[in-house]
């Protein structure tokens, strides 16, 4: 068996079945083995993939500290593991596909803001949020580095996270900005409007490509039937969750604290002023086009002026951004990211 090529899962059970025990102390790496069972072949394996094997280790047992913020949807893998703020919903699962997508040696958790879980009230300010998760995250796995992930407006709290995190003596190895929206959007009406405004044609820009890659007339209406009944099935479920108590939402406390969370996340965002930041940060955009979004996404260099910046192509659905079928080319975006940093570092 050439132990080269096993993955450390593999690798351990074939340790355990030899009765070797492996734990981590720290930084170093201890092995318990009885007489003859260490071969130098086990030797070389436990000396040249040690630092796999202790970031294997201690990601087990951090998964085994499980916190309540923190919801694991690719725990496993020996890359760096990401920790990633959703958008103002709080919506965890709006990085499944790009969890999916960037394979199962990258472990990948999402951040669940307080206010969603019926014990906790959501926080009232980008700071408040961003010291909550690194409570979270430094006793979910005290010891980095780590990757933080931002998506729309969830950018900003991962920005101040990293500055907290960094603050406790923490490696952050980067700060991956998908789709970012700056809080000055929404401090002036003006541009509050022109962002939605751009954010509706870009809509049906995107309908009316996908009509023209449709052959017949009859699919087309297919697809036009459709996207009327999603369009009007949305528009009764955002007045189910109207902040007014209208409809279901104040008999339901699910759709009732989802409300409130988004209430308090935008309101916090608009207040939030982002402070320099001189670690590696990087910004996926959807495309070229979405620097014409009215989102503001290179208003983040004035903080970051050396992030990086990665676009789409070119009619990626900005915010679908992170869903099929355009989260393959963004997720491929996230490893070039990662190869660059490694041939720096090395």
């Amino acid at each position: 068996m050439n132990t080269d090529l096993m993955k450390i899962p593999d690798l351990l059970a074939d340790f355990a079945s030899k009765d070797i025990t492996v734990w981590v102390d720290g930084d170093r790496l201890h092995c318990n083995a009885p007489a003859g069972a260490l071969t130098p072949e086990f030797r070389d394996q436990l000396r040249d993939r040690k630092g796999e094997i202790i970031r294997f280790l201690n990601m087990a047992a951090a998964t085994d500290r499980q916190q309540p913020a923190i919801v694991p949807l690719q725990p496993h893998g020996t890359q760096t593991p990401i920790y990633a703020v959703p958008g103002h919903d709080g919506a965890a699962v709006a990085y499944s596909d790009l969890s999916r997508h960037l394979g199962e040696d990258q472990p990948f958790f999402a951040l669940e803001p307080p206010g969603l879980d019926g014990r906790t009230e959501p926080k009232e300010s980008i700071e408040a949020i961003a010291e909550y998760f690194a409570d979270q995250i430094l006793e979910f796995q005290p010891r980095g580095p780590y990757v933080l992930a931002g998506y729309c407006s969830g950018a900003a709290v991962a920005l101040e996270l990293a500055q907290r995190l960094v603050q406790r003596g923490a490696e952050v190895r980067c700060v991956a900005f998908f789709g970012p929206l700056h809080p000055s959007t929404y401090r002036t009406l003006p541009r509050l409007l022109l962002f939605y405004a751009i954010r509706q044609v870009s809509a049906v820009a995107m309908h009316l490509r996908q009509l023209a890659k449709l052959p017949s007339l009859e699919e087309r209406t297919w697809y036009i039937t459709n996207r009327l009944r999603k369009r009007r099935e949305g528009n009764q479920a955002r007045q189910a969750e109207s902040p007014t108590g209208e409809g279901p939402a104040k008999d339901d406390p699910v759709l009732a604290r989802r409300d409130r969370l988004k209430v308090a996340i935008l309101a916090a965002f608009r207040r939030y002023a982002p402070t320099p930041y001189s670690g590696r940060v990087c910004l996926f955009l959807p495309n070229k086009a979405y620097l014409r979004s009215g989102t503001g996404p290179l208003r983040w260099l004035r903080v970051a002026p050396h992030a990086e910046v990665y676009y789409g192509p070119k009619h990626c659905y900005g915010p679908h951004m992170l869903q099929e079928p355009y989260v393959p080319a963004i997720a491929e975006l996230y490893r070039q990211s990662v190869r660059k940093s490694e041939r720096a570092f090395f």
